[in-house]
């Protein structure tokens, strides 16, 4: 087992890797890893992260046994020729094959290149994740939420490559009025976002200093906003023409019926 200098498995954005020593009968191993991912809060930023976790060993009849604890996951790793890796609970397993110093200083080279290509093509990324962004939210009619009694309509009318916005923000209640069966009020917003960390609103009188702090994700399906006429943050779902106009329509049915 300690004739090759590791056990190397690669994929596109990761290299893990197995380092096995035997010292009179005793094996020790090491498992090491790159990972290239996604920078969460900036999308079209790449991260890279470099991990090494220690083996338990114990013997087994055809080879050896590994426990490698990841944080609170534990994998065991199973050597035979090359090395199988299966993760606990899991019937699949993959094979770290084996590898001398000269290949795996190769495979850890290639996602290091990788990540540098990222880093270099970052702004160009970014336009391209603003582009997409600004098209599914403006691609929807507008985002609704609809309580007992009240619903809430937001349009994004308009987004530029800052991701500033504006738009309209509808709301109708169930009127304690008289006899009117609802009351509808419609305020012009705006504000601005980063598709994911926070999405701002601003120029609504019910929220305190006019401005609050929502948020979305990048595939603005929905926008959530800790609305002050509400219990907590509030979900307003991405609706077309037809499905808005239906549900608001349910929702002043359900009104009238109420008021007599």
């Amino acid at each position: 087992m300690n004739q090759p200098y590791a056990f190397a498995y690669k994929t596109n954005d990761r290299v893990n890797w197995f380092n096995v020593t035997e010292r009179n009968g005793k094996v020790t191993g090491h498992l090491n890893e790159t990972i290239l991912e996604e920078n969460p809060k900036r999308h079209y930023d790449p991260n890279i992260f470099i991990n090494k976790y220690q083996a338990t060993e114990k013997s087994i009849e055809n080879g050896y046994e590994f426990q490698v604890k990841q944080g609170k996951e534990a994998k065991v790793y199973l050597a035979e020729k090359n090395l199988s890796v299966k993760k606990q609970g899991e019937k699949q397993s993959i094979t770290s094959k084996a590898v001398n110093q000269k290949q795996l200083r190769a495979v850890q080279k290639d996602i290091h290149v990788q990540y540098d290509e990222l880093m270099e093509d970052t702004e160009n990324r970014f336009h391209d994740y603003v582009r997409n962004f600004n098209k599914k939210v403006t691609g929807a009619y507008g985002y609704l939420y609809t309580a007992e009694d009240k619903q809430l309509f937001l349009q994004v009318k308009s987004m530029h490559i800052e991701i500033g916005w504006n738009g309209s923000f509808l709301i109708t209640t169930v009127s304690e009025e008289g006899c009117k069966p609802y009351k509808e009020m419609k305020l012009e917003v705006g504000g601005f976002t980063d598709g994911g960390e926070f999405f701002e609103m601003s120029y609504d009188p019910i929220i305190e200093k006019g401005v609050i702090i929502g948020s979305t994700d990048r595939d603005a399906k929905s926008i959530k906003l800790p609305v002050k006429m509400t219990d907590g943050k509030v979900e307003l779902k991405a609706f077309t023409k037809e499905e808005y106009k239906k549900q608001a329509k349910a929702f002043k049915k359900k009104a009238e019926e109420k008021k007599k």
